[in-house]
């Protein structure tokens, strides 16, 4: 699990990279709609910290009642 989370982080950097790359400089550029109207949803660190607190509340729960 972890080598496949590690090939997908590289996948999207390497993409991200490239997406800069063909940017040519630009430093601003328009935002995603998606990430316009949900800018909270769509932003990765708010997904990880929530993600997280799913797990830690799930595993609580597991040990709880087991």
């Amino acid at each position: 699990m972890v080598i496949g989370i590690i090939l997908v982080s590289l996948i999207y950097t390497i993409s991200a990279g490239r997406t800069q790359k063909a940017m040519k400089g630009e430093f601003d550029s328009q935002l995603n709609e998606n990430v316009q109207n949900h800018p909270y949803l769509r932003n990765p660190i708010f997904l990880a910290i929530g993600f997280f607190f799913v797990f830690v509340v799930g595993y609580i729960l597991y040990l709880s009642f087991r």
